[in-house]
């Protein structure tokens, strides 16, 4: 087995780090994929970024972070469901999540999420997360995250990921993640693990309002490694309290594709929109769309193209 990678000309991007490419859109011809859990922006708010803005909403007092009392709303729930459509007559994927986050005390917040993801003709997969980011003092945050798949079909069995993000001053943030992804089905004849290293940078230009670009370097353990680049701006100062997300990605995504005999990795460009709009201080709507190109394992010419709208709700409680 091999896996082959075109060097690609290397993007300076300037829209969202969290946002990662959704992934091959099999034939009933190819079963066995890997996948690891999409990274999408609004799906929950499960992602980094999104959980350190519950954070920052719960502490904000006239523009700056403080160390504050326990928030008077401690729990956040978040519902999400995507629907994915593909070209070239592949099967549509469907994906429903919810994540829970408790914010116990003022330094700390707890979540966890339950994905089920059905992607015909290969089958469905559940995975469960539970993530934690502990606040030490108002310029440092360190999370960590583990997942587990139960039988996977496409998804690694189990993902390991611990990072922080550091204020360098009101206006900076530097981030780093670390991340591992472990597959060993049985349902795949394939073993292998993929680890990668995510050095960021974000930009506030307000409380709400900022500008987040990464970097992402991986390795297929044993085999080769791939480089990965995203970025987004996100507006949160919109009429209404809306927050608008618009974001741009290129590059290989390690959840891609898998298969049998030749094993590839190809790139792949994503563009998205997400809005954000609050109903009342408690409950807020959301709903956006991802449109990727995936190009072949040689990266000359076009390998599908998928087009995904999501929806779901944020309530604090």
């Amino acid at each position: 087995m091999s896996i082959v990678i075109k060097n690609h000309t290397r993007l300076v991007i300037l829209i969202f780090f969290c946002l990662r490419m959704d992934h091959f859109g099999q034939s009933a011809s190819m079963e066995t994929i890997l996948e690891s859990k999409s990274k999408q922006p609004t799906e929950a708010e499960s992602n980094q970024i999104n959980k350190n803005l519950i954070y920052r909403e719960n502490v904000a007092t006239n523009g700056e972070e403080v160390i504050q009392t326990q928030p008077s709303q401690p729990w956040t729930i978040v519902p999400t469901y995507s629907w994915s459509f593909f070209n070239k007559g592949r099967d549509s994927w469907h994906k429903e999540s919810i994540d829970l986050y408790y914010h116990p005390k003022k330094y700390l917040l707890l979540g966890t999420s339950i994905d089920l993801t059905q992607r015909p003709p290969t089958g469905d997969d559940i995975m469960y997360s539970f993530n934690a980011s502990w606040y030490p003092c108002k310029e440092l945050e360190l999370h960590g995250e583990i997942s587990h798949t139960p039988d996977p079909i496409f998804s690694p069995n189990e993902i390991y990921s611990v990072g922080f993000e550091y204020m360098l001053n009101a206006q900076v943030s530097l981030l780093f993640d670390l991340e591992r992804l472990n597959y060993n089905s049985n349902d795949i004849a394939y073993e292998d693990d993929i680890t990668q290293i995510s050095p960021g940078i974000s930009y506030w230009f307000t409380e709400k309002s900022f500008i987040t670009m990464r970097y992402t370097h991986g390795w297929v353990h044993s085999e080769t490694d791939f480089d990965y680049y995203s970025a987004a701006v996100t507006l949160g100062n919109m009429p209404y309290n809306a927050q608008l997300t618009l974001g741009f990605a290129y590059g290989t995504d390690p959840d891609l594709d898998f298969g049998s005999g030749v094993t590839t990795l190809s790139n792949a460009y994503t563009l998205s929109i997400y809005y954000k709009q609050p109903i009342n201080p408690d409950l807020s709507v959301f709903a956006g769309l991802e449109y990727v190109y995936r190009m072949r394992p040689d990266n000359d010419g076009q390998l599908y193209q998928k087009l995904t709208p999501t929806i779901g709700l944020s309530w604090k409680f």
